[in-house]
């Protein structure tokens, strides 16, 4: 009986629940906590956290996008400089991104060239969800042009789809008050430099459950550190706690237009764009409130916690992970997979539904580093190849990774339940985290450190 119900509740989440940017779709198979040896360690205590300020952030520019979906256009609805920024910023912003589905550049007005970029990485369906996205650089002490280039939703092409004047002496400047609400600590420092900064913030914790907020950030940071997530030693890791006036509850509702949803981020769940699973996200309400309230720290990477104990989850490439801070079984696992989401990687299972993180239908070869659609089947042609034999044959049999050891190849499979009009999604193996599993794969630790690297500014040099 136990097992025939288990095969219903797998069959109705597999027809029923798409996937979005989540974890594993069914939760009978992924690791529980206990799996994980971080979780039997003992916290510290959370009254012995240093309290800091934001006095030594850095200003950044950042340039907000909306999306109008009336005519698909996008059109710049905010400049203003912020207290957000890091050296890491500083550094990156000099170096073109090498993935993403949004490019930012800030270009010198007389010569043309090229001085700044940034870039964030989400599927084609993220500007129905937000509306808006959000690019930082450092601030121009010049005139320069703004330009973005945006992914076709069909095609996959980049094409620019705003370009405008910025006026450097014309910048607005956020304005923040002092806030005795506001509580930032920090958690632990990065072991190696240069440093990241890794924020950790809550949203739907009540002025009552700062400490349990605070256990859950510490938690989050034992969790990456003892478990080794790549890169986890050049990032310093700092909480950042603001009561919210709500929880997010369950998800209901809200009425068409979408109000601000009165919580800390104003993050909330994306019912707007009827997608099936929507329930298992969160996306903000509104971008500006959700950047100001990242902003109250300088941050490189921001991680939410959300007062909630469900199995969900978000990740989406340098924009934003979010997820349960109060689950108690699948914590580790769904961190570990959305944190890699952040990082570009997209899902390594089937069935679920499709991902949110689907690219254009018609696009040749996906960005994601740990996804092909194989199109040119050919050793030279994979991105991945450093990691596999060159007999190795392409597509590979799935009989040829139960070897010993595993041999990675370009195995049918991935992408959720997605589909491509050029070819078929493939995987570097199996047994990852970015599908049920407790650890990632080499290829996934591998891109994930090669994004810890163009995070740092150091695309020319290799990690130690």
């Amino acid at each position: 009986m136990q097992v025939l119900l288990k095969m219903i509740f797998s069959f109705i989440l597999l027809f029923h629940l798409p996937a979005f940017a989540n974890p594993y779709w069914d939760p009978q198979r992924v690791p529980k906590d206990e799996n994980y040896l971080s979780s039997s360690l003992k916290l510290p205590d959370s009254g012995k956290l240093r309290r800091v300020t934001n006095d030594a952030a850095i200003d950044a520019l950042r340039i907000q996008v909306d999306w109008h979906e009336n005519d698909e256009h996008y059109e710049v609805s905010k400049m203003i400089v912020e207290p957000s920024g890091t050296s890491a910023l500083l550094a990156r912003s000099k170096q073109k991104p090498r993935w993403g589905s949004y490019l930012g550049i800030l270009k010198d007005k007389q010569s043309g060239r090229a001085i700044f970029y940034d870039a964030i990485g989400t599927g084609k369906e993220y500007r129905k969800l937000v509306r808006a996205i959000s690019l930082r650089f450092p601030v121009p002490h010049e005139d320069m042009i703004f330009e973005l280039f945006a992914e076709n939703p069909q095609t996959g092409v980049m094409e620019r789809v705003v370009s405008r004047p910025v006026y450097a002496a014309q910048l607005p400047r956020l304005q923040q008050n002092r806030d005795e609400e506001l509580e930032i600590r920090e958690i632990a420092v990065a072991s190696r430099t240069p440093a990241l900064r890794v924020n950790i913030y809550a949203e739907g914790y009540l002025k009552n459950e700062k400490q349990v907020f605070w256990q859950h950030a510490m938690k989050t940071v034992q969790a990456l550190q003892k478990e080794k997530f790549p890169g986890v030693e050049y990032m310093s890791f700092y909480g950042v706690f603001h009561p919210s006036n709500r929880k997010l509850g369950n998800p209901q509702n809200l009425g068409i237009p979408v109000p601000e949803y009165d919580s800390y981020l104003g993050l909330y769940y994306p019912y707007w764009d009827n997608f099936g699973r929507w329930y298992h996200i969160v996306y903000p309400t509104r971008e500006d409130k959700f950047r100001q309230g990242l902003a109250a720290a300088a941050y490189d990477y921001p991680i939410v916690l959300i007062n909630n104990s469900g199995y969900w989850g978000v990740g989406n490439y340098m924009s934003l992970t979010a997820i349960p801070g109060a689950n108690t079984y699948y914590f580790i696992y769904l961190l570990l997979h959305e944190f890699g989401h952040f990082f570009g990687l997209n899902e390594e299972y089937e069935g679920g539904g499709r991902t949110e993180l689907e690219f254009a239908p018609g696009i040749n070869e996906p960005w994601s580093q740990n996804i092909t659609f194989l199109t040119e089947p050919s050793y030279e042609n994979l991105k991945w190849k450093s990691f596999v034999d060159g007999r190795t044959k392409l597509p590979t049999p799935d009989s040829v990774w139960k070897s010993s050891p595993p041999v990675y190849g370009a195995y049918r499979g991935g992408y959720a339940d997605s589909l491509s009009t050029k070819g078929r999604s493939h995987k570097p193996g199996f047994d990852c985290v970015m599908e049920s599993h407790a650890r990632f794969c080499d290829i996934c630790q591998n891109a994930i450190q090669q994004v810890v690297k163009q995070g740092l500014g150091m695309n020319s040099n290799p990690l130690s």
